[in-house]
Formats: structure tokens, C-alpha cells, sequence
């Protein structure tokens, strides 16, 4: 049976964001768009509806994830569950003859349904670049120095960014590990940062003991470029030290950007999307217990849509931004201004005059001159102006 639907109901997953709320969120996707154009990222809108056949497919979502619907011609459209296979979309289709790289930004909504929908969201705001066609550590290092450049520009704080590789974790799991299942078992704990798991079941299943130690070893790996080097010896396989000498060209460009102190190495990181084969990231900040953004290096994903160019791109987690950045820093100076009917022509040409001057926020307030005198105002960032005489008498507050 469904239960009655309540007159202010909304969906299980979303919210509603008010006006402080929304102001934020304005201004923090102001600040990172003006970023994002300083290296030349520019933005693009791409439909909120998507074909599951296309978009869906390659976002590599699984299905019970998405919200579905039909449309007229009886095809599966999806609300968009990521922006980076709509980006893939539209790089390869109407920008397909534009120069390469390309630098692509966004800041939009998407959609995912939680299995476990109550307190979790399913809408979900993002701000990101992706960059196209380039598939050096230059590209890699650019990613990365984009990300901690936003972060300190939101002035979050003590933060750092954790790194990993992919290609890295993939060769050294099938170079000691035969079995498939086993290393996309060893993977998901990883991804579910279940580390306990790993290790019990890396001293069940891995019978070599140079095998199990390197294994073991790297998940409680964290540090810098020294540690990287050392691990270089523990395997012969290519694909293992290529993802690592990637990684040391990658620590060698952020010291030109100065940048090597908010970076870390963590060679378990392993993302839940599938779609990564490089590098990936997230970024932690001090005063949040979840990454507040994260991305990496996806070379294959674009096959989907015919295009054989590499990509790299990162997300910003608004939604979590948006509860840990304090309302008063995004405050601007305002002036309130209040007025009876008698003086209302110099009250409304005086906000005309101050918005004109580019003053913050300027609001008039029509109200008798009783009213007037009962006024008291304790906003300690709001100048007011009481109109109860042709001139207007000013308080700072």
C-alpha cells in the first residue's frame, strides 16, 4: 500500500536549500569559476536528462543507482548520475573538432538513489574540471595543483590531498594474486577503506611471502616521494613501477608549484567508480570527516562515445562544502533602510544611490512612524538607516 503523500512532503533524498543556503552556494561557485578561468577552464551546461543506453552506460553507475523514466519513444533516459560521462558525451560530439587538450568546467546538480535512502541524499552538487586529450604527469601535476589551489581558496583550512594510482594497485594484485574475483574482492574492501579486511584476506589467500609482505605493506603506506622509491624494489612487474616512476614525475611537478607539502601518497586508495586508470585523489580537510572533493585520471572512458583521447578531472563536493564553510564568510555589508510614506522619495532614491555605488546589499522597509520608533536593530553586519526625518539619521550597528 502507498502511503498518503503529506501536503509539504518532498522526495526521500532531497532537500530544499534557503536563501543563506543558496547564497553560499552562489558565492562559492563564483570563487571557483573565477579560478577555473585563471587556467583556462571554461564552463558548459549539459542536459539534467540522459540516455541510460549512452550516458548512463558510461558513467559506469550501476543501475540500481539511477532514477529512471521513460520518454514518449519508450527510451530509458536517466537523471545524469555524474558529470564526467556527459562531458565525455559532448567532447566527442560537438567539440570533437575543437583543439586539444580541452579544458572543461562545471557546476551543476546529479543523482544518485541510496539503497538506504533515510538521512542520505540523492542530489548532489558538484563543481569540477576536466581536462581532455592530454595524458602526461603535466596534466596529472596541473589536476592537483588546481585542487589544492581551490581548497585554499575557500580557506578551509589545514588540508591535504591523497594520492594514489590505480594502474598501480591493479598490476601488483595480479601479479601475485591469479584469481579475478579475489582481486575485484580485494579492491571493494579497499574502495570501503576496510583495511582489516584486506589484510586478513591477503594472509588467507596470497602464498608468497614477498607477495604477502609488499601487499601488507601498502595498506598502511602513506607518505611521501622517499617511501615511493623504496617501493620500486619489492616488484619486478612493469606496470607496478611505470604507475610509480608516474607517480614520483607527478611529486617532481608540484615542487615547481610548491605544492609538495599538502600532498600524500596513499597506494590503497582505490576509488569506487571503475572507471579511473591512473592516478586519483581525494582531498581531506581538517574540519570535515569525508573528502571534500577527488578525481584522477580516466583514459579509457571515453572509448565509449569513439574517442580515444585521455582525460583527467576532479569534483568538488558542494554539499559537504556547504556545511562546513561558516555563513559569515560569506556575509556582505548591508544597509537596511526604513521609511514612512512621507519620506519615502529621498528614502527610495537614497538605496537607488547606494546600490548604484556597488554598496553589498541594500533592503527598504516601508513602515509607520510609530514603528519607526520602536525599531531596535543587534545585527552587528548591518548598517541602518532610520528615515524619520528629511534627513536620514545613521546608525552603525
Amino acid at each position: 500500500m502507498v502511503n498518503e503523500i503529506k501536503v509539504f512532503e518532498k522526495p526521500v533524498g532531497f532537500r530544499d536549500l534557503l536563501p543563506e543556503t543558496v547564497l553560499k552556494k552562489r558565492l562559492i561557485e563564483d570563487k571557483l569559476q573565477n579560478l577555473f578561468s585563471q587556467w583556462g577552464y571554461q564552463e558548459i551546461l549539459t542536459p539534467t536528462l540522459e540516455y541510460e543506453e549512452t550516458v548512463g552506460k558510461a558513467s559506469r553507475i550501476t543501475g540500481n543507482r539511477m532514477f529512471k523514466l521513460l520518454d514518449k519513444q519508450g527510451q530509458t533516459l536517466v537523471l545524469r548520475p555524474d558529470m564526467t560521462a556527459p562531458i565525455a558525451r559532448v567532447v566527442s560530439s560537438l567539440m570533437q573538432n575543437s583543439p586539444l587538450p580541452k579544458r572543461i568546467s562545471y557546476h551543476t546538480n546529479v543523482f544518485r538513489a541510496q539503497e538506504n535512502e533515510a538521512g542520505r541524499v540523492a542530489e548532489f552538487f558538484q563543481s569540477g574540471v576536466e581536462l581532455i586529450g592530454e595524458g602526461t604527469p603535466d596534466a596529472d601535476a596541473e589536476i592537483l595543483a588546481i585542487a589544492c589551489q581551490t581548497l585554499k581558496k575557500l580557506e578551509l583550512g589545514s588540508f591535504k590531498l591523497v594520492v594514489g594510482h590505480v594502474g598501480f594497485i591493479n598490476a601488483l594484485l595480479e601479479e601475485w594474486i591469479s584469481e579475478p574475483d579475489q582481486r575485484d574482492e580485494l579492491k571493494l574492501l579497499l574502495a570501503n577503506k576496510n583495511i582489516v579486511g584486506f589484510q586478513e584476506m591477503i594472509n588467507r589467500t596470497v602464498k608468497s611471502t614477498a607477495g604477502k609482505e609488499l601487499l601488507l605493506a601498502i595498506s598502511n603506506y602513506q607518505g611521501d616521494a622517499v617511501k615511493l622509491k623504496t617501493l620500486l624494489e619489492g616488484s619486478r612487474a612493469v606496470a607496478v613501477q611505470t604507475a610509480l616512476n608516474n607517480l614520483l614525475d607527478i611529486w617532481n611537478l608540484l615542487k615547481i608549484y610548491g605544492l609538495t607539502n599538502n600532498v600524500f601518497f596513499d597506494l590503497a586508495l582505490v576509488p569506487h567508480l571503475d572507471y579511473y586508470t591512473g592516478m586519483v585523489f581525494e582531498g581531506i580537510a581538517e574540519n570535515s570527516s569525508f573528502p571534500v572533493c577527488s578525481g584522477g585520471r580516466y583514459d579509457t572512458l571515453l572509448d565509449s562515445f569513439n574517442n580515444s583521447n585521455q582525460a583527467i578531472g576532479f569534483a568538488l563536493k558542494i554539499n559537504r562544502l556547504l556545511d562546513i564553510l561558516k555563513q559569515s564568510e560569506f556575509l556582505e555589508k548591508e544597509l537596511r533602510i526604513y521609511y514612512d510614506l512621507d519620506h519615502r522619495e529621498e528614502a527610495l532614491r537614497f538605496a537607488y544611490r547606494k546600490r548604484n555605488e556597488g554598496f553589498g546589499v541594500v533592503q527598504t522597509y516601508r513602515v509607520t512612524e510609530q514603528e519607526l520608533n520602536q525599531l531596535q536593530e543587534s545585527n552587528q553586519n548591518v548598517e541602518t538607516v532610520y528615515f524619520v526625518s528629511g534627513e536620514g539619521d545613521t546608525f552603525a550597528k
